[in-house]
């Protein structure tokens, strides 16, 4: 008798023995071949410069410098990154922290280490902003020459070295990559010297805008050399760069909803997350911005008259569960824009100028002038000043340009100067009495360059701490 044959069975040896064969063929072909060239893939990880470097991407680098400089100056939502601002305000007296990160308490009680992670997140966001607006600028000169966006991210670049003059100790170094991938470490400069840098790049947009023929451009240039020279101690130079500025100029940081990378970061940390809060005499010396200021609802409805400058309400607990949680609503909205560059600081450094020169009369009526302009202040008449001494006079300028360029990151860089330039004593200016969360306070008057930097050859250590 015959078996009968399962054609299905006889359809898998046929397939099985196919299989086998090309199993054994594959292994016969990998003998021969060479491995090396097989596994040698070209992945790159980065956006190579002969891939992006063509007329049509030129806006491509001028929006990433701009949103480059948005996340490092004025932050975002969703994530911790904190932003210049917020970091610079928080070791003055114009934050202070109400949230739980040690990090951040750290700042706020001037008290920083090298390896204190949120300042290397801060750190990395600023030298990203100053890269980009750097490549921006290349990719300008390669293609697009004297345009007026190669005047923007010139003058964004000089923001971000004004910024890090401001912010951090002497001795910084800046590093590059150059377009071929080559690492050029940076020698450290002095203060003075960053401040320099900041200087020249704004130089150079004040010339591409004049050239371009963008004034809003210039406007821009001229008080970042303005704000630059002021940080240098060199008022008559930052008074003559300010007086070409008119008093409506704005140049704004915008935000938007459509994603977390986009919104205000100010209104993100302060009001949404309850991170950061508005204080009153932070540290017990600090200036009493709440009671100064205008108490009102979340909704903005006035509780308690006060400065129109600066509007609070009481927010609850905060996210520590520790203390009270006080919001702003300069910011009432995570699309509100962040001011950068405004007429009012030209004003206020000419007001300087002028306190400087022994001009008492001019220092007077530009302030007068500028309170003006915004109801609910009253003009300053020349009795109140008449018997104040220049200390208290100097005192009375410093409140209101903390008032007026409140939350747009002045406020450290000024009261450094005021170590720097007119001889205070640190403790004096910073917080340094009784700390909110208890415990006693540091003597920070600046951010040490953090632990990453140790990589740089050429980077030792800061040059000193002093302001």
């Amino acid at each position: 008798m015959r078996t009968p044959t399962n054609p299905s069975s006889r359809r898998r040896g046929r397939l099985l023995g196919t299989l086998g064969l090309a199993a054994v063929a594959g292994t016969l072909g990998l003998a021969g071949c060479d491995f090396d060239r097989v596994l040698d893939v070209d992945d790159p990880d980065t956006a190579q410069l002969e891939d992006i470097d063509d007329p049509d991407n030129v806006p491509v680098f001028r929006a990433h410098a701009v949103g480059e400089a948005q996340v490092a100056y004025a932050g975002r939502g969703g994530a911790q990154d904190n932003s210049f601002i917020l970091m610079s305000g928080l070791l003055s007296d114009e934050y202070e922290a109400s949230g739980t990160f040690t990090t951040r308490v750290e700042v706020d009680q001037r008290n920083i280490q090298t390896t204190n992670a949120t300042v290397q997140t801060t750190y990395r966001l600023m030298h990203r902003a100053r890269l980009a607006a750097i490549r921006a600028d290349r990719a300008y000169d390669r293609h697009d020459a004297g345009a007026p966006g190669q005047a923007e991210v010139q003058a964004l670049a000089g923001l971000m070295m004004n910024a890090f003059g401001e912010m951090f100790c002497s001795g910084q170094p800046f590093s590059e990559l150059t377009p071929d991938g080559e690492f050029i470490y940076g020698e450290p400069l002095t203060t003075q010297q960053v401040f320099q840098e900041a200087i020249d790049w704004y130089t150079m947009a004040g010339g591409t805008a004049l050239e371009a023929g963008s004034a809003g451009m210039e406007h821009l240039a001229s008080l970042g050399v303005a704000r630059a020279h002021l940080n240098r101690g060199e008022w008559d130079q930052a008074a003559d760069a300010a007086a070409t500025v008119p008093t409506d100029f704005e140049y704004v940081i915008r935000h938007d909803g459509a994603t977390g990378r986009q919104w205000n970061g100010t209104w993100n940390f302060v009001n949404n997350v309850a991170r950061w809060r508005i204080p009153d005499a932070a540290g017990g010396n600090g200036l009493p911005y709440r009671s100064l200021g205008t108490e009102a609802t979340a909704g903005g409805e006035i509780l308690r008259e006060g400065d129109p400058r600066v509007v609070w309400f009481e927010d609850g607990p905060a996210f520590d569960n520790q203390v009270t949680q006080f919001s702003q609503l300069r910011f009432a909205d995570r699309e509100d824009p962040t001011p950068v560059a405004t007429g009012v600081e030209a004003r206020l450094i000419e007001a300087e100028a002028a306190l400087q020169g022994g001009d008492e009369g001019t220092f007077l009526q530009i302030h007068n002038d500028l309170r003006a302009r915004l109801d609910g202040l009253q003009p300053m008449s020349e009795e109140d000043v008449a018997g104040l001494t220049t200390d208290e006079l100097v005192d009375l300028h410093f409140q209101e340009r903390a008032l007026w360029l409140w939350q747009t990151g002045h406020r450290l860089g000024d009261l450094r100067r005021l170590i720097r330039q007119y001889d205070r004593a640190p403790d004096d200016v910073f917080p340094s009495q009784e700390y909110h969360k208890g415990g006693a306070f540091g003597a920070d008057v600046n951010f040490p360059i953090p632990v990453d930097e140790e990589n740089n050859p050429n980077f030792e250590a800061c040059f000193d701490r002093e302001a």
